[in-house]
Parts: C-alpha cells; sequence; structure tokens
C-alpha cells in the first residue's frame, strides 16, 4: 500500500502509556515546554542503535498523541524523518499503520535509553547532552563548546581585516576607494549605520558583513526586528544565514536554545551579580515600574532562582517573585504582570550553554507581531550573556602586524528599538568587547536614536555611516560634523566618519 506525506503530517502518533508518562518527566528534566521535543530526541536516539526496535503489541495501553505535522514538522523536514525511519527498518511494504507502528517503537526504545543516559550521567544536565554529543560521534570542537567554563579560541580571525563601506564605495568628490579597518592598532571594530527606510542603510551593512566573512570565519548574532535579514518563505531577503551558516530563530515559535541565566560558579558574589543584571534588564521591561520595595522584591526572586534551579529558567524566576510577594505581603503590581507576561511563551530553553551557544551563527528574528515584553527581555538576556561571555575569555591573540583577532560580531537591525535605553550589557560589548575580539553593528533608522546615548558610546564606534533620513540635524552634526546634511545625500550616497577621521567623507556606497 501507498501513503502520502500529507497523509503522514495529518496523523496521530503516539507511544505506549508508560513510555509517555517517561516522556513526560523528560520535559521536566530537560526544561522542555513541548511534548514533541523529548519525542524527537527519543526518535533519534533510537535511529542511532542498529538493531530493529521491538513493537509495541495493539491491544497496549496507549498514551497521548502528537500530530505528525507537530511531531516530524512540514516539507523536506518531514521527509528526511520519514526517510530515515524507513531506510532504518529496511521494508518496502509500508502503509499508514505500519508507519505509526514503527514510530511508536522508536519512541519507546529511545526514551528508555535517553532514561539510561540520563541516570549514568547522574542526573547531571550538562553531561548528560555532553553524553549524547559523544554517542553522536560529532566532532571534537562540538563537544568542547558543550563544556561549560570552557573558553575555545579557535574561531577567532587573523591577520587585519580591511572592508569596503558598501558596494561600491567611493568618495564621491575625488573617486577614491574608501575602506574601514576593524582590528589594527587604535582601530575600533564596532559600527553604527543609519538611514531613513529606503535609503539603503542595511543593504550597505550586509555587504559590509560579506566583506567580513570573506576575510574571518567568525560566527555571527543577529537581531533582526524587521525580518529580512535571512530568506523569507517568498524567498526574499538578505540570506546572511547562508552566508554565516546561521540558525534562524524565532522565538517563541523557536525558543533560543541557551542557558541564558548560566553562572560561571555558584559563589555568593556571582549569585548577587548575576540577580543584579537581571534585575537590571528586567527593570527595562515596559509596565514593570519598579519602586525601591519591587527592586528588592525583584533581587531576592532572582537570587532564590539562581541558587535552587539548574538551569535555571524565566519560569523559576517568576515562581520565586510570587513567593517573595506572599511572604512580604505584597499586592500584585506591574512587576509581577511584567514577569507573568515574560513566561507566557517559552522563550528560551537551556540546551546550549553560552560557550556553545556564542561559537554558533544565529539570526534571532523578532517581529513587530512579538509582544514587546518578549522581544525586550530576550534582547536584553542575550545581550548580557554575551557580555558575561566575552569578558570570561582571554584577551584575543594580536598578531605580528598588529591585528586583534576578531571572534564574534554582534549585528542589531533595526536598533532604534533599543538604543536610548541605557542597556549595561550593550554599552559593556561597545566599551569593552574589542579586546576580547567581540565586534557590535548597530543598524537604525536616524541619528537621533543615539540621543539618549553619551558621546563617550559613540567614540567607541570604528565607522559610522549615515544615509539620507529627514531628522533634525542637530545629532548629525554632533556625531558626522557641521558639513554633513543628511537630508540632500543623493541615492545610494552617506557621510562617512572613521574613527580617526577628522571630518566626514561623502561617499557613493551602492547604486
Amino acid at each position: 500500500m501507498t501513503f502520502t506525506l500529507v497523509e503522514i503530517a495529518g496523523a496521530n502518533f503516539r507511544t505506549d502509556e508508560e513510555s509517555d508518562d517517561l516522556n513526560t518527566d523528560f520535559m521536566k528534566r530537560l526544561g522542555m515546554k513541548k511534548r514533541y521535543l523529548p519525542a524527537r530526541l527519543a526518535i533519534s536516539r533510537s535511529l542511532g542503535v542498529q538493531s530493529r526496535p521491538s513493537m509495541i503489541e495493539a491491544d497496549a495501553d496507549w498514551g497521548k498523541s502528537i500530530k505528525g505535522d507537530t511531531l516530524f514538522g512540514t516539507g523536506s523536514t518531514l521527509s528526511s524523518w520519514l526517510a530515515m525511519l524507513i531506510q532504518h527498518y529496511g521494508d518496502l511494504d509500508y502503509d499508514l499503520r505500519k508507519v505509526s507502528g514503527l514510530v511508536a517503537a522508536h519512541w519507546k526504545r529511545g526514551l528508555h535509553l535517553l532514561d539510561s543516559d540520563w541516570k549514568q550521567a547522574d542526573e547531571d544536565l550538562s553531561k548528560f547532552v555532553r553524553r549524547l554529543v559523544e554517542q553522536a560521534d560529532l566532532p571534537l570542537l562540538a563537544r568542547a563548546g558543550l563544556r561549560h567554563g570552557s573558553a575555545s579560541t579557535d574561531f577567532s580571525s587573523t591577520g587585519v581585516i580591511t572592508v569596503p563601506v558598501g558596494e561600491i564605495s567611493k568618495e564621491t568628490s575625488s573617486g577614491n576607494e574608501v575602506d574601514w579597518t576593524l582590528n589594527s592598532s587604535g582601530c575600533s571594530p564596532h559600527s553604527a549605520i543609519m538611514g531613513g527606510v529606503g535609503s539603503g542603510k542595511t543593504r550597505t551593512a550586509v555587504a559590509i558583513l560579506k566583506s567580513i566573512r570573506a576575510k574571518a570565519n567568525v560566527p555571527i548574532i543577529a537581531f533582526d526586528f524587521k525580518g529580512d535579514l535571512a530568506t523569507d518563505d517568498a524567498g526574499g531577503g538578505y540570506h546572511l544565514e547562508e552566508l554565516f551558516g546561521a540558525t534562524v530563530i524565532e522565538p517563541p515559535r523557536t525558543p533560543v536554545p541557551l542557558d541564558v541565566l548560566a553562572l560561571r560558579s555558584r559563589e555568593k558574589i556571582e549569585l548577587s551579580e548575576a540577580a543584579s543584571r537581571f534585575r537590571e534588564s528586567f527593570s527595562r521591561l515596559k509596565g514593570a515600574r519598579l519602586g525601591d520595595k519591587q527592586r528588592d522584591a525583584v533581587y531576592e526572586a532572582a537570587v532564590g532562582a539562581l541558587q535552587e534551579s539548574a538551569p535555571c529558567e524565566l519560569g523559576d524566576f517568576l515562581e520565586q517573585l510570587v513567593q517573595v510577594y506572599a511572604e512580604r505581603e505584597m499586592k500584585d503590581d506591574g512587576a509581577i504582570s511584567a514577569a507573568r507576561e515574560i513566561c507566557r511563551f517559552p522563550l528560551f530553553t537551556p540546551t546550549l550553554s553560552p560557550e556553545a551557544f556564542f561559537q554558533k551563527s544565529w539570526i534571532i528574528k523578532l517581529p513587530p507581531n512579538v509582544v514587546e515584553e518578549s522581544r525586550s527581555i530576550v534582547v536584553n538576556l542575550i545581550l548580557d550573556a554575551l557580555d558575561q561571555y566575552l569578558n570570561s575569555l582571554p584577551d584575543s591573540p594580536v598578531g605580528a602586524d598588529g591585528s586583534r583577532g576578531l571572534r564574534i560580531v554582534c549585528v542589531i537591525d533595526e536598533a532604534h528599538r533599543i538604543l536610548g535605553n541605557n542597556l549595561p550589557s550593550l554599552a559593556n560589548l561597545v566599551r569593552m568587547s574589542r579586546s576580547k575580539g567581540g565586534a557590535v553593528m548597530l543598524i537604525s533608522q536616524s541619528p537621533d536614536d543615539f540621543s539618549g546615548e553619551d558621546d563617550d558610546f559613540l567614540s567607541e564606534m570604528g565607522l559610522v555611516a549615515a544615509f539620507s533620513t529627514n531628522a533634525p540635524p542637530r545629532n548629525a552634526t554632533r556625531i558626522l560634523g557641521k558639513s554633513a546634511n543628511l537630508a540632500t545625500l543623493a541615492t545610494g550616497q552617506s557621510y562617512v566618519k572613521r574613527r580617526g577621521d577628522q571630518a566626514a567623507r561623502k561617499v557613493q556606497s551602492w547604486e
């Protein structure tokens, strides 16, 4: 008999009741919010065993079902799962019932194998993940990245990185080529690229990123508020995921697989500093309204969550905050509402340590339909984790030519959404990450977006490029000098000022 992928996608799959209970246990053990996640892991684990799984009797007690397109996805993803299942079993005579039985058998066997792995790893998440990586025979470099506290520098670049400012990058008055050096002595790898809608600021930023990638095999973490940095459903976008080999995630539809509240140690001062950082990120949420009592309660709740939960998740913080409010007989307020809002959706899953996460490339899509509190806490906590990760590393190596090794590029598109909030982690990354190999690129709409940041913040930029905008000239003059009139720029032109330049230059970046 035959069947179609549409039938598989619409079918209901389940395993026996005992194994289904174990599936629920693994959700708790691994901090997963969806039933299909441990199910996928279990089926994968079983497929790694050469022998066929034992089929489950038809009259067995069955657990809850998961629809095919939820368990396996759709399109090529579904096809790949089905191909692996059929190839593993080695029988060419299949119908929908047989596929369902095969899935149930792999699901059951995989869960019991995972349970054995979990116990042999002393029920420690990091040991468990490392055990799975070793069983999958992944490269040693990937294994090393899973160890908390490890600090691989294998991704650091070598040599001077000099790139054009856009696709053309020629000074309009002389026709001379204009380039920007990120990592020589006295240079800064940070950049701010500004311009109104349709001015080409993102186009120019992507051209710069392409040039960086051609000279340095470093990962990228990009926050995409518009949704056009990666390929969209219609095939458009700037395809950064292809350029950097990046994984595209869209929380809360796809949680960020980062242990975002990971601690380097459990010493009292480390707990206190981590709780204070979390409170500062939380206090910037819309509606949080933290007075003195609320700030103290949030801090205490953060300390409690970090002490008692490993890995610690946002839901653990919410539980602690509710408990602190009850003990202090405080009424629910904006802080409680904000905490509940950021826990309404699964924004993070603590799958990867910061070391492992930041050695890969990611594009994090946060379009306008994502609620503001979710967008804000995702950006704030990831930037804080990146700041802590880079600061835990030794200084990036300096070559004989004076070039500083680059380790990671952080890109924030539509950065006006977070500029002006005085985020400590963003300020630290701009001011202090150069020696650690960090580079920050801010893509925004206008020089006005930087009015909430101080002059020291902007002075750390190695490159400032501004395209046409109708913004008042005051902030443009402050950043670029008196000669910069952004309203008069032609298509594809920008004013470019590099660190050390006395004045901005008018540059044809693209046409």
